[in-house]
């Protein structure tokens, strides 16, 4: 058994829902152990830093890049992380050491009027505004609404929210779970049906990066780890990882964990909407990893090799002319 840490600290982005998130996690820690003296660290991340829309400077690892630095450089013993914002493949030496218990995944309507978020989104106008940052979103609402205009949605999710408020956009599509966390409560009228607008792999989620090496670490938090949380990450990071090529791509993973196994839910997006795909698996939950792949070469045979060829030539580089 290895000596337990004296003192932990925790690396976060400086965002008032990234620090309640990291808040989260130190009381977890003070709670199983309340010995452990805990601090947590604001890091300054690219995304942060850069105003520009997320598909123009790279989409992911833009809020944990530099927060997964201070891990590596010894900064920090663990880097607390939105498990939807983790690259598919973590720094070497580094490993996600704890998932704890996942809040909702689904997504919400800030705006418009009804009882549901479908409704809200039927009850905005033609033409109206819409923000998100999301490319899944963006394929998602081309499907449901094409006559509604997507505008770029940047800035903390207070800023968001008060861009509706507001009246700068109509409505705007974000994730419960962050709402939950910031405000307490998320609009329960506004809803999302998961099982047809899919969220990004790991939405909902809280992920504990740490190196795998510190046996110290990896046996403190594995005693916080929720095991359905875990398997249910697991199968979604390894859909992603699968269909990711080095290109944005609009695409969402909800896996559910029971007593009788996981159901795993999967979307991949076109640019317009109009071929969107879905697919379900099913199967044991120590096959997680396995699911998430068998899922997302079930939509590649389907017909996401072409979308993604499509994506890769939309981002590919205007030749230079000598």
């Amino acid at each position: 058994m290895s000596q337990v840490p004296s003192k932990l600290v925790i690396a976060s982005r400086g965002s008032r829902l990234a620090l309640r998130q990291a808040s989260i996690v130190e009381a977890l820690v003070s709670a199983a152990r309340p010995d452990i003296t805990v601090e947590v660290r604001q890091v300054t991340t690219t995304g942060d830093k850069d105003s520009r829309p997320f598909a123009a400077i790279g989409g992911k690892g833009l809020f944990t890049s530099e927060v997964e630095r201070a891990v590596l450089e010894g900064a920090a013993d663990v880097a607390v992380h939105s498990a939807k914002d983790l690259t598919a493949e973590l720094a070497p030496g580094c490993a996600i050491v704890c998932v704890p218990a996942r809040a909702v995944a689904h997504d919400v309507v800030v705006g418009g009027e009804g009882a549901t978020g479908e409704e809200r989104l039927a009850s905005l106008r033609n033409g109206a505004r819409v923000g998100t940052s999301s490319m899944r979103r963006r394929a998602l609402l081309a499907e449901a609404r094409p006559d509604l205009e997507t505008v770029e949605l940047r800035g903390n999710l207070d800023t968001r929210m008060r861009k509706v408020e507001d009246g700068e956009i109509d409505a705007a599509i974000l994730a419960a779970a962050g709402i939950e966390r910031l405000l307490g409560a998320a609009p329960v009228d506004a809803t999302l049906d998961p099982g047809w607008w899919i969220p990004p792999p790991g939405q909902g989620a809280l992920a504990v990066e740490a190196l795998a090496e510190r046996a110290d670490v990896v046996e403190l938090f594995a005693a916080l780890d929720d095991p359905a949380a875990r398997d249910e990450v697991t199968a979604e990071r390894a859909f992603a990882a699968r269909l990711e090529g080095g290109c944005s791509v609009p695409l969402g993973c909800l896996a559910r964990a029971s007593s009788s196994g996981l159901l795993l839910t999967g979307f991949l997006g076109s640019p317009e909407g109009s071929g969107n795909l879905r697919d379900r698996a099913s199967g044991a939950r120590h096959e997680a990893a396995q699911l998430g792949v068998e899922l997302a070469d079930a939509i590649l045979a389907a017909g996401g090799d072409e979308i993604l060829a499509d994506l890769r030539e939309v981002e590919a580089p205007e030749p230079v002319e000598p």
